[in-house]
Parts: C-alpha cells; structure tokens; sequence
C-alpha cells in the first residue's frame, strides 16, 4: 500500500495534467456547433487516414490470391474467345451447347505459377506448378496473361514442368513480322537479358525499328508477341537481313503463366514424323 502511495505521488501531476485536458477538450468540443463540426471532421481524416493504411497492408498481402485468380480467368477468357470464333464459323452449332466446340476447342490455356527460375545464366530454366497430373505435357507453349512470350515445356513429372524460356542459348523459335507477314528464327545469344535476336530475315521484308515480332509456332496461337526490333542490318552477303530485339515479357518478373495446349499437335507431330522432320 505503501509503494501504491509513493507511485501515485510520483505521477500525480502527469495524471491531473491529462484529466484537465481531457476537460478542457471536452468543453470546447461541447461549446458550439462549429468546434463539434471541426472536431468530427479532423477525427474523421485521421480515422481514414488509419483505415486506409490497413487497408492498403491487406491488398498487398492478398496480391498473390488475386493475380492468381486473374491469370485463371484470363485462361477462361482466352477458352471462351475461342469458343466463340468457331462458332461463328460453325454456323450449324446451337450457341447454347458447347459439347461439340469443348471437343474442338484447338488451343486450351492452363495457369500455372512460377516456383523457381534463373536468369543469370546462359542457359535458365523456370520451374512450373503443374504437371503431367494437371494434364501438361512436353512441348507446350508458356506465356505471360497478357500474351507474352516465355518459352517452352521441355520436361514433366506428375505435378512439375520444367520450361526452358526465351533466355537460354539453346532456345530457338520461329517468328513473323508483324504487318507483312514476313518469317525469321528467333533465338538467344546470351549477351542481354532484354535483347534477343531475328534472322533469316527476307530482303524483300522490308523490316523497321518499331516493328513488332509475333511467334510462328504450330505450338501456340497467332498474336503472341516477342517482342519490338530496336536495330536491323543486312548479312555480310546481302542475302537476308538480321534484327535486334527489345523482349516484350519482363523475365525478371514472372509469377503467374500461362501453359498453352494446342490439342492438334499431336496429329501434327504425327505427320511431321512421316516426311522426316
């Protein structure tokens, strides 16, 4: 009891201090209409001020979640666009039944997410969350929500694909220009993570700083792009021209993918191996 005394004695100014405060608040706060106003209306801010803050830690913590849900609904999306273009050209098919469309559905989009990657090496690979068990297979496309270029699966196990993107010496795909239709091979040479390289480019092809690359693969829809030609010349004999290319995916930044299945490829595999290709 003691101790309490000395303690209480110890503070009591502080506490008198704080109670006269409060009062005096109070009564300027009670005093008129316009002081209550200004009151509530500082309170207000600072209260929003607060609320906006946390707020703001929720969103970015729930970031993930919801960039996964968009690269599944973007997967959707692309499905659907399908869906309605075969329509259009399937005039004999009822609009409210999808069965026969689902099973000629050519192109079907599987969002997966990156669980691993590098990009410091001459040779990178990036590590997928989805497998042979997810229905993915060797050889299918991987691009960005918003259809960018990544690279391609060349491994799986049940519930993993290994990709080999854009950034690997070995990597090599072919490309078209972008308003002439014009083809090239699009490959890696190591020296620049943002700089890729077309050649075999025609010399009636006419290129352009500007132009944009798109990907010519039997692996993946038309309108993915590569990227944008920075710098062109002619080859040393004058029979083609050779570009430089700014890469249009980011690939520092890779989260959430897309794998892209062309459900034909198997048929056109098939025939590839018959003329020996």
């Amino acid at each position: 009891m003691h101790r309490l005394i000395e303690f209480i004695k110890r503070i009591y100014v502080l506490v008198l201090f704080l109670i006269l405060e409060v009062a005096a608040l109070w009564s300027y706060a009670t005093s008129s209409v316009y002081a209550e106003a200004k009151i509530l209306s500082r309170t207000t801010e600072v209260g929003g001020a607060i609320s906006g803050t946390i707020t703001d830690i929720g969103h970015f913590f729930s970031l993930t979640y919801h960039n996964r849900e968009l690269t599944s609904r973007v997967a959707e999306l692309n499905e659907e666009l399908e869906r309605t273009q075969l329509l259009l050209e399937e005039s004999g098919i009822d609009p409210e039944s999808t069965t026969a469309i689902d099973e000629d559905l050519h192109f079907r989009y599987h969002p997966a997410r990156v669980v691993s990657m590098t990009t410091n090496r001459n040779r990178n690979f990036v590590v997928l969350d989805k497998g042979t068990h997810d229905g993915i297979a060797k050889d299918m496309g991987v691009i960005t929500p918003d259809n960018k270029l990544v690279g391609y699966v060349v491994s799986c196990s049940e519930h993993y694909a290994v990709v080999m993107p854009m950034l690997n010496t070995d990597f090599s795909t072919g490309g078209r220009l972008v308003g002439n239709d014009y083809v090239c091979v699009i490959r890696w040479s190591g020296v620049s993570k943002y700089k890729f390289e077309a050649v075999e480019l025609s010399i009636y092809s006419n290129p352009s700083e500007g132009m944009e690359v798109e990907v010519r693969s039997e692996r993946l829809p038309a309108g993915i792009l590569i990227g944008t030609i920075v710098d062109y010349e002619l080859n040393s004999s004058k029979s083609a021209y050779s570009a430089t290319l700014s890469i249009a995916a980011d690939m520092s930044s890779l989260d959430n993918l897309l794998i892209v299945e062309n459900t034909h490829y198997g048929e056109i595999e098939g025939l590839m191996q018959q003329v020996g290709n």
